[in-house]
This record gives structure tokens, sequence and C-alpha cells, in this order.
């Protein structure tokens, strides 16, 4: 029973993880950034808005990779947990 539970809250866990990032690749921007529709006033302006872009879709794909493999460790662990203390109840 206890298996059961700590198998439904992996998994849980896990498609939690993937289905925020696939709304926010959907999201072309992030809600609170505001896109300026006019053109650069030069060619200088635009490579600046386009590597400032660049880093920041990097930044946040660094952080949505590094929260993934925080949570996958979380719910290993709390799997082990939940299977060792099943284990150990079962032998008593």
């Amino acid at each position: 029973m206890i298996l059961g539970i700590a198998t439904v809250v992996v998994l849980v866990l896990v498609a939690l993880a993937i289905l925020p990032a696939k709304k926010r690749d959907r999201d072309a921007s992030p809600p609170n950034f505001v896109q300026s529709f006019t053109r650069p006033a030069n060619f200088r302006q635009q490579q600046l808005s386009e590597e400032a872009e660049a880093i920041a879709d990097e930044y946040q794909r660094r952080a949505d990779e590094a929260w993934r493999e925080e949570l996958g460790e979380k719910a290993t662990v709390l799997f082990q947990t939940k299977t060792t203390t099943a284990t150990k109840t079962r032998k008593s």
C-alpha cells in the first residue's frame, strides 16, 4: 500500500516537473516581460537586444534543468525512504 502511494507521489512530481516546462516553451515571452514592438534605432541596439534575449533564455533553461534535477533527486529519496519503510514493516 505504501509502495503504491509512493509510486503515485513520484509520478505526480515528475508530471509537475514536465508540464510547466512545456507550457513555458509554448509561451514566447514570460508574462511579466514587456516586449518593445518599436524598431531598434540601429543595428547595434538590435544585436544587444537579441543577445540579451538569448542570455535570458539560456539562464531560464539552466534554471529549469537544475530544478528538474533537484526534484528528481528529492523524489528518488522519498521513494527509497517509503520503500525501505514498507520493507521493514513487512519483515516485522
